[in-house]
């Protein structure tokens, strides 16, 4: 039983270092860190071929020129040569002992889907995020426990968010079923991925051990979207993620879910316009109006959603929506957000 990590590199040279080490501090021999220079201009090609001349289980694949991470990682699940495939960035590093661990534990149960815990790292601060389920393995209701919170959370449950990194995956179940990474979602590529692969587990291990840490960063492509905010590409993408995800709906509690994600994304949508200052509330209110007034998908995640699965925060976001109270909305975000001192 061996287990691949598919680590797509670019421009990452002064990290890069940090994440090697903590692989190399890993003694299982069943790993094999699968390291993928995708077309770096900087010194990641000779850094991961230093790392490889110390350790055998680093296997480098060099590419001419960028594909993009979202080509790169499935290059990496055709490529790799292990048995369970798992992901990784190149600026982040991996939990000492933890894929020891998994490995270990792989072993033994040989589930199709590993889902475990991870660090969250903002700044100073270190926050440990389990999974949304209780831990122990499931079989035969994995469609009814674990594949609804894949499409959004439900009352009292957290979504099990994308983030393909804090997951192990069988890779013949990938290949065989023919799953893949929508590059067209992007960011988001990989909650619908999760989805698919989990319409066709027959077992999911859910274990709270820790493998990876994780860096909260500005630079990252979802965190780029809130520094460079652009409501109507926002809306788009949110819009795309949220019809892909009802092709794939097949009970009432997965569409349930699917309207509370999006409910979310719709309050995000509100904030980070809310954020931008130099916009009067009542142009804020305009854009939204133009852009969720008569919007199809928008009042179908409006009705869909449920008022009592949400926070009392969700709650005033979708009312406000729904009947269409834009500026009360505006108001009360912004005076929110300027006791949170975030706004001035």
């Amino acid at each position: 039983m061996r287990i691949s990590i598919v680590t797509t590199i670019y421009k990452a040279e002064k990290d890069l270092p940090r994440l090697l080490d903590s692989m190399m501090s890993l003694k299982s021999p069943d790993l094999e860190f699968f390291l993928i220079d995708n077309g770096s201009p900087d010194r990641c090609g000779e850094i991961c071929e230093e790392y490889a001349k110390k350790d055998n289980r680093f296997f480098i694949r060099t590419l001419k020129d960028n594909i993009g991470y979202i080509r790169a990682r499935m290059l990496g699940i055709n490529e790799c040569h292990g048995d369970y495939v798992g992901f990784c960035d190149s600026d982040d590093y991996l939990e000492p002992g933890g894929y020891d661990h998994a490995a270990k534990v792989l072993s033994e149960l040989k589930c199709d889907f590993y889902i475990t815990s991870h660090k969250v790292h903002f700044g100073d601060d270190v926050y440990v995020i389990h999974p949304p389920y209780d831990t122990g393995i499931y079989r035969d209701n994995i469609k009814e426990v674990v594949l609804p919170q894949a499409f959004g959370s439900l009352k009292g449950k957290d979504r099990l968010h994308g983030f393909m990194w804090k997951h192990l995956y069988r890779k013949t179940l990938i290949l065989e079923s023919g799953i893949s990474l929508i590059e067209d979602l992007k960011p988001w590529e990989d909650q619908i991925f999760n989805i698919d692969f989990l319409q066709h587990c027959h077992s999911v291990l859910v274990d709270n051990q820790v493998i990876y840490n994780y860096f909260a960063k500005s630079g990252s492509v979802t965190r780029s979207m809130i520094v460079d905010f652009d409501a109507e590409d926002f809306w788009r993408k949110t819009s795309a993620l949220y019809v892909e995800k009802l092709s794939r709906v097949s009970t009432s509690l997965e569409r349930l879910a699917n309207a509370n994600a999006l409910m979310s994304n719709l309050d995000s949508l509100v904030v980070c316009l809310c954020k931008k200052t130099e916009l009067s509330s009542k142009t804020v209110a305009r854009t939204l109006r133009s852009m969720l007034g008569r919007d199809e998908i928008a009042n179908h995640i409006l009705s869909d959603s449920s008022g009592k699965d949400l926070s009392k925060r969700f709650q005033f976001v979708r009312c406000c929506l729904k009947l269409r109270l834009y500026y009360l909305l505006v108001l009360v975000v912004r005076r929110e957000l300027r006791r949170a001192m975030i706004i001035s």
